[in-house]
């Protein structure tokens, strides 16, 4: 995610959710913010909760469906990377740091001109069910 422009195929007729956190991580004061929590807050918090504990962080990543990674930019958890999942999973610390977070994640992806399994284009993901 580019910290300078948003998505170059971004469509005002089709926005994305991802769209709308980076404008929102660009409203003056937002990343200067204090960050809300102190510890992790695990289970369903809901999106107008995660949306009041966003700020003082950026998001890194979008995991999709509503998921996002964020590093923590103020307070004592300054400099971790935490996981929201407002449905599910909450708020909570995903790596110790930046550098473990990008080193993870560029291990993790696909060699360059391949496509992720699970995605449209892409081989299915897990098992394989027998005929109908």
């Amino acid at each position: 995610m580019p910290l300078t422009a948003p998505r170059p195929e971004a469509d005002e007729d089709d926005p994305w959710a991802v769209d709308g956190e980076w404008e929102e991580d660009r409203l003056p004061g937002r990343l200067a913010a204090p960050f809300a929590l102190t510890e992790p807050l695990p289970g369903a918090i809901g999106v107008r909760t995660a949306e009041e504990l966003v700020p003082g962080t950026l998001m890194l990543a979008d995991e999709g469906c509503g998921l996002y990674i964020r590093l923590v930019l103020t307070g004592p958890r300054a400099g971790e990377v935490w996981r929201l999942d407002p449905g599910w999973g909450g708020f909570v610390p995903a790596h110790p740091d930046f550098r473990t977070w990008y080193t993870t994640w560029l291990h993790d992806a696909p060699p360059s001109g391949t496509t992720p399994p699970g995605s449209p284009s892409g081989p299915p993901r897990g098992p394989r069910r027998a005929g109908p």
